[in-house]
């Protein structure tokens, strides 16, 4: 199958987790703080290994170049000193790094250094990024913290179309933005490991 493929996959407190998400199809992955949604993003991303089942992207194991992540601290990922050079590593041409850059609403600071910007200016130019980098998986942790919803509807609808055009698989962690009636969702807990009650005289 063409896309992304989670079989019967298992590291720390996720057990089982059973996905299939296509070509061109956006899926979202919602639940609490700590259940699980960005080691799910990890595993995706081959970022960590499963102790259990195999992740498979396009017939294989995923591998770096293919695969875009948006980190929940956009921090860990903006490394240029300007936000123009930053989305330009990522891009296939000057003019596609303009047009991401105009489609994530960072023009009006390019030539700024991220460091500068505030914390959902940041996370704009990150996500600029990963859509620059034309992959074929994206994944999104939370790509929304902190915007308004009409703000991230707006935002949500430009870069939606732009991957799943090109045909990327979406993976979004977080309550699903815009029209999703097609988009798969999962809630992340039914993966979550029972975990052994302890007999620790300090357990609650």
């Amino acid at each position: 199958m063409s896309g992304l493929a989670l079989e019967d996959v298992s590291l720390g407190p996720l057990g089982g987790v059973r996905l299939a998400l296509g070509s061109g199809e956006v899926g979202w992955a919602q639940g609490a703080t700590g259940s699980g949604k960005t080691l799910l993003l990890y595993l995706a991303a081959g970022l960590a290994l499963p102790e259990e089942g195999r992740v498979i992207l396009n017939g294989s194991a995923p591998e770096p170049d293919r695969v875009a992540m948006l980190f929940q601290n956009p921090d860990y990922q903006l490394l240029a000193p300007s936000v123009e050079a930053d989305v330009g590593m990522n891009a296939r041409s000057p003019e596609d790094a303009e047009a991401t850059l105009e489609l994530a609403g960072c023009r009006s600071f390019r030539d700024r250094a991220p460091e500068s910007l505030t914390p959902g200016q940041r996370r704009r130019v990150a996500l600029a990024g990963v859509l620059a980098a034309a992959p074929d998986l994206a994944l999104l942790d939370l790509p929304f913290a902190g915007l308004g919803r009409e703000e991230a509807e707006r935002l949500w609808r430009s870069c939606r179309q732009r991957l799943v055009n090109a045909g990327a698989t979406v993976l979004v962690t977080g309550e699903p933005v815009g029209e999703a009636a097609n988009d798969a969702i999962w809630e992340v807990e039914q993966w979550l490991r029972a975990t052994p009650q302890s007999t620790s005289t300090n357990s609650p």
